[in-house]
């Protein structure tokens, strides 16, 4: 050691040295220094601060939009399926929008969707075309013409026709409001005792806690049930008519169908009345010919087809303005008779 010039020897005490030392803390996520004196902590969120997406070696996640998603290799249809193109790195994707794209139905049909399992993962899924036990159909009153095995009444009646749509739609009963099809029949029968009548068959469709409402909810079948009085004689007048309706019943909801039969007869307005009317007829004069003391009906051919829906029900909707009078009898297509 030299000091002004003169050179002397220093002897230097030994001292414990220590290492620096660069360690992690998974505990309290941090980056731990020891130097020589002192001790330095970084912690992850001063990290994380520092560090964007983009630095990553394998992201390029500039330009981010909004609702982009992280996607590694999200370009693979580029070179063909399965492969991984060159430098394959996580990217920043947004879904695009349906365009041209459609879905198309597989060989079994089915629709390929996303959906979320029960740990909150996406999946694919196949969802039916058309599901299984999509619609319930029931045969309430069968079809067959003369066979009385669903009763004929006589006369004028009132009848109450419950559709059970709790026993007989139970995979949607209570979960969807429900679209019911009515599809029917009426069935007339005039009998040499019978007297010449027009009817009227009046059916309503009537929702749970609803009122009757023939304004604007009534299918009317209506016709005459005659015999001619002059030669060739038409036997046993009897009429067979149908008809079908839809309407929605609301979620959780029973229903049924209120159903008027009235005759009328000639030379009035009035209804016929008949002691008999609304009585069964007896079952082995319901399955003669001509045998019957008055005129019979019955509502018969009775189906429902029961859909789940989401409807709703306006009697109130935007429609023409009444006319006083209509357009010219004038044929789209030249009438063939000139």
């Amino acid at each position: 050691m030299t000091i002004n010039g003169a050179t002397k020897k220093v002897k230097i005490p030994k001292i414990n040295e220590t290492d620096t030392k660069l360690s992690t803390n998974y505990t309290s996520s941090s980056l731990i220094y020891n130097a020589e004196k002192h001790t330095d902590t970084i912690t992850g969120a001063q990290l994380g601060s520092l560090i964007r997406m983009e630095d990553l070696r394998d992201a390029e996640t500039s330009d981010a939009d909004s609702c982009d998603l992280m996607v590694f290799n999200p370009y693979c249809s580029e070179c063909g399926d399965g492969c991984a193109p060159k430098n394959a790195r996580w990217k920043n994707y947004h879904i695009p929008d349906a365009g041209d794209c459609e879905i198309e139905v597989d060989e079994d049909g089915y629709y390929r969707v996303l959906v979320k399992d029960d740990c909150g993962c996406i999946k694919e899924c196949k969802l039916p075309v058309m599901a299984d036990g999509s619609l319930a159909i029931s045969y309430i009153r069968d079809s067959v013409p003369d066979d009385p095995d669903f009763p004929w009444y006589y006369g004028q009646y009132n009848d109450t026709i419950n559709l059970h749509l709790r026993e007989n739609a139970p995979t949607f009963f209570g979960k969807y409001d429900l679209e019911v099809t009515v599809n029917y029949g009426i069935q007339v029968v005039h009998s040499t005792a019978s007297p010449n009548t027009n009817f009227r068959s009046l059916l309503i469709p009537v929702a749970e806690d609803s009122e009757v409402d023939a304004t604007m909810f009534s299918s009317i079948l209506q016709n005459q049930s005659t015999v001619l009085n002059t030669t060739p004689y038409i036997p046993w007048g009897t009429v067979c008519m149908r008809s079908s309706l839809v309407f929605y019943v609301p979620k959780g909801k029973e229903a049924y169908l209120h159903h008027e039969f009235r005759l009328r007869g000639f030379g009035s307005a009035q209804y016929l009345t008949n002691p008999l009317d609304g009585q069964k007829v007896p079952d082995e004069i319901a399955g003669q010919i001509d045998q019957m003391a008055y005129t019979a009906s019955r509502l018969n051919a009775l189906q429902i087809i029961v859909k789940p829906a989401r409807g709703t029900s306006n009697t109130s909707p935007v429609t023409d303005p009444e006319r006083s009078q209509l357009d010219p009898a004038i044929d789209v297509y030249p009438n063939i008779g000139g």
